[in-house]
């Protein structure tokens, strides 16, 4: 295979990606900062090669959501090929259900084929279990294997032995923790053939990045529009952190679900813009417990989220959730004021790192004495992190039942600690964590924003700078 097969039609791969998709290795490793073209290139390297030699290819995602994305770049790639390729059948199989011990979740999953006129096979499949792989014959590629679970050793364990029949074995992803199997790839160039590309070389390769309003911008902008040090490392960097483990047990969050099961809340999602409902906060019209409102901020790609607890003596119960996907700052903000203004005692915290600097100062002034914006950067983030794991240690923050929201607890669960930097100290002498987000197993859009959105919820209510309520409150929560 060679990369001017791509050129010829007008596709332009950089110069890592070229590396990428001419390399023949059995056993590969491709670690790539953020927007690099991962998906793109292996959908690309996955067809072509098919064409050409008529052997299977399976592109193993984590959830159905990036299965989808990986094979409708696939479908685009056979399109632009298909005065050479033919015609292409598409399959889509049959559901399957894969049951997750750890979250005691059944997952539901749904493979989709591209067939080629030569007997090759693309096939892109959700693959959180391991032993539901075993019987692939043909090259497989992870993408984001560095988020598999258990680190990926048992996805390792059964797709390997491929690689000694002839096939390849691609694992790709961004960094994450050192005990990982992509870890131990990436560390090992002359065992395997390490691609490995960090911003600053895609930059000197021509590489273009883009402020909030789409318009080319240096890399110390973009950087503080990022506006997370340590993400910045490990995303754009391609640095990994060290030994991950959760930062709030599992056992803790159940425990909170188990407080707030049966207990009122109420849920909405906003898409593009609609599913708004004016009403929607009615509860804290007339309340005697305020709205303690955390909003995490995001315009695209990731989501935002508007977490509202109510506080009952010590506790603090989760008593609303906005999810907003690919929604206006504008929308966003109107759905914050909602909530504040439904109940004049409420106090509310926003992220005002990067995007959301504006709207918090937005708020800021519109509630001078009761809304505060929060930056991620510094030592923040960590005290976050620390408000929110002490919130479930102490059992005074609960959630909604496992039963229909167990999404919000897989967000909270899905915020990692780098245990190898517990105990270092900061500037002030205290003890600071070193926080990583995960993607949520069960809402793959987010990556720790609900649970970033309650940890800012939490800091509006025991927050020194904001007005303490003038009100009883009932020693029990709420039915």
């Amino acid at each position: 295979m060679v990369a001017p097969a791509a050129n010829s039609i007008g596709v332009i791969l950089d110069p890592a990606q070229q590396r990428f998709f001419a390399d023949d290795s059995r056993v590969q490793a491709v670690c790539w900062h953020r927007q690099k073209g991962k998906d793109f290139t292996t959908a690309a390297k996955a067809v072509l090669s098919a064409m050409e030699t008529g052997e299977s290819w399976f592109i193993v995602s984590l959830t159905q959501r990036q299965a989808d994305a990986t094979f409708a770049k696939c479908k685009e790639w056979a399109h632009r090929f298909r005065d050479y390729i033919g015609n292409v059948r598409e399959v889509n199989h049959e559901e399957r259900e894969e049951w997750d011990k750890e979250l005691e979740h059944m997952f539901t999953f749904k493979s989709r084929e591209l067939l080629l006129p030569n007997g090759g096979r693309v096939v892109s499949l959700p693959g959180r279990d391991p032993d539901a792989l075993a019987g692939l014959t043909g090259n497989v590629i992870f993408t984001e294997f560095g988020l598999f679970p258990k680190g990926g050793y048992d996805h390792w364990r059964v797709v390997f032995p491929l690689a000694t029949r002839g096939f390849r074995v691609i694992a790709i992803s961004t960094p994450r923790g050192k005990e990982t199997k992509f870890y131990e790839l990436v560390s090992q160039p002359k065992l395997y053939s390490v691609h490995r590309c960090d911003i600053y070389e895609s930059i000197a390769d021509g590489y273009v990045l883009r402020d909030q309003n789409g318009k080319p911008t240096d890399v110390e902008t973009f950087k503080a529009l990022y506006g997370d040090d340590i993400g910045w490392k490990r995303e754009y960097e391609c640095e990994f952190m060290g030994a991950l483990d959760a930062l709030i047990k599992w056992a803790l969050i159940e425990q909170a679900a188990a407080l707030g099961k049966d207990r009122p809340f109420n849920f909405l999602r906003v898409d593009n813009n609609e599913g708004w409902d004016d009403s929607f906060f009615g509860f804290l019209r007339g309340s005697k417990q305020r709205g303690e409102h955390g909003w995490d901020v995001a315009r695209r790609g990731d989501l935002s989220v508007l977490w509202t607890n109510q506080a009952h003596g010590d506790m603090r119960q989760l008593r609303s959730l906005v999810v907003m996907s690919n929604t206006t700052f504008a929308m966003q903000r109107k759905i914050v004021k909602a909530g504040m203004d439904a109940n004049h005692a409420s106090v509310g915290c926003g992220d005002s790192t990067g995007l959301g600097m504006d709207s918090n100062e937005t708020l800021e002034a519109a509630y001078p004495d009761r809304w505060e914006g929060v930056n991620f950067g510094g030592k923040r983030k960590s005290d976050l992190g620390s408000g929110l794991a002490t919130a479930f240690r102490d059992n005074s923050q609960t959630l909604p039942g496992m039963d229909e929201f167990k999404f919000i607890a897989t967000d909270v669960y899905a915020v990692q600690r780098d245990s190898t930097k517990e105990g270092s100290t900061g500037v002030d002498g205290k003890s600071t964590l070193k926080l990583v987000e995960s993607q949520n197993p069960l809402l793959d859009e987010s990556h720790c924003d609900i649970a970033y959105a309650g940890a800012l919820a939490i800091r509006a209510g025991h927050n020194q700078h904001l007005p303490t309520p003038q009100i009883g409150f009932s020693a029990e929560v709420a039915a």
